[in-house]
């Protein structure tokens, strides 16, 4: 897909895929130390830091758990990014995933293992 850039360059996307929220914090974390900052990656790594439930290392680790659970990224991605500690928080991201039917043992091991990674 080809788009055209800020400065009026195009650039080329050569792949996507859902990451955590965790993960996009800390790649602006790099640029802002690396000296390569605007206001707007400020802006939103400071929004970031505001709504952050787990580390970049956790969430990682989580999406990796829950691979088994959950079959699609972009759901295991909202569920790492949402955090849902309850059941009910956890049916209401999986409802999203129209294609997979989830067993309340599904639902019960999403809870325990985005538990394990939460930030207290």
């Amino acid at each position: 897909m080809k788009r055209e850039g800020v400065t009026g360059l195009s650039y080329i996307i050569e792949d996507a895929k859902p990451v955590p929220n965790s993960y996009v914090k800390e790649k602006l974390r790099e640029l802002i130390d690396s000296g390569n900052s605007s206001q707007t990656i400020q802006r939103v790594f400071d929004y970031l830091n505001t709504i952050m439930k787990c580390d970049s290392e956790s969430a990682m680790k989580a999406m990796e758990e829950l691979k088994d659970i959950v079959k699609k990224d972009d759901i295991r991605t909202v569920l790492v990014n949402v955090c849902p500690t309850t059941a009910d928080e956890v049916r209401s991201v999986l409802a999203m995933d129209t294609g997979s039917n989830y067993s309340l043992e599904d639902v019960d091991n999403i809870v325990k293992t985005i538990s394990k990674y939460v930030k207290s």
